[in-house]
């Protein structure tokens, strides 16, 4: 599927990032994993190494700048071929009718934008020492959408959209390259707080399969599923006040219960 024999990979220990991790194992590969959750990364990496990848293990507070870097480095010992930034969270309008308070966007903006800035810009560095990489974000069709139930959802993808762009152009003379992933609705915790319609929802299974078919293509920008992806370009050619009630069909807010981790 690839050809990359050391790989990291971020939200390893669930959803998305869990079935990317099952269908990169095998042996002679090398998976450097962080997770939130102990017990469910470890029940990965064991699911792994049974398959015959060398696993790596770290949990890791990915908005801590310094331990982010630091985890870079240390499984930087031997050259990443692949790196899959793919841990998230999803917020939104809560079931009373409010947006998300001003904190708990800000921690969505720090783990969906700024922690993924950050990985890149020392993987870059690794990568760029040692002429070859690539560098895989995991953005959303969200970063293309005005959802007015997740503005700071929305505005994170976009950021991450903007940043991997500009990256992919300063890094292409060094030989490392820079891949993008705009998957709609998938089958994770972040769908599972998620009250209101989800049209083109996919198995995470599905999703990771899509993305790393596209990356073994050579695709710059995986955007799935394009019936969506094309309903949204055509969306933005329209005046705000037409896209806003075409939105109305697809409005929706976020439950998460008793556990205000759901979601990530």
């Amino acid at each position: 599927m690839t050809g990359a024999r050391r790989i990291l990979l971020t939200g390893a220990s669930s959803g998305l990032g869990r079935e990317l991790a099952r269908a990169l194992a095998k042996p002679g590969v090398t998976l450097c994993l962080s997770g939130r959750r102990e017990t469910a990364l470890a029940a990965v990496a064991d699911e792994l190494r049974a398959k015959g990848a060398e696993v790596e293990t770290a949990i890791v507070d990915l908005t801590d700048i310094q331990a982010a870097e630091d985890w870079v480095d240390a499984a930087a010992h031997a050259p990443i071929d692949l790196a899959l930034l793919n841990a998230g969270m999803f917020d939104g309008r809560g079931k009373d009718g409010k947006l998300e308070s001003p904190r708990r966007a800000a921690i969505q903006i720090e783990t969906n934008l700024t922690a993924p800035t950050v990985l890149a810009l020392r993987l870059a560095d690794h990568m760029r020492e040692a002429g070859q990489g690539t560098i895989l974000f995991v953005s959303s069709l969200g970063a293309f959408a005005n959802q007015a139930d997740a503005p700071s959802y929305c505005a994170s993808k976009a950021g991450v959209t903007a940043f991997a762009r500009a990256l992919r152009e300063d890094l292409a003379p060094d030989g490392v390259r820079v891949v993008i992933a705009h998957p709609g609705h998938i089958e994770t915790p972040q769908t599972e707080v998620h009250r209101g319609p989800l049209p083109g929802i996919m198995p995470a299974e599905q999703a990771a399969k899509t993305i790393l078919a596209g990356l073994a293509r050579g695709t710059a920008e995986i955007d799935f599923p394009g019936h969506l992806r094309l309903g949204l370009k055509l969306q933005s050619l329209l005046p705000w006040k037409m896209q806003a009630k075409i939105n109305q069909g697809l409005r929706f807010h976020v439950d998460h219960g008793d556990d205000p981790d759901k979601g990530k």
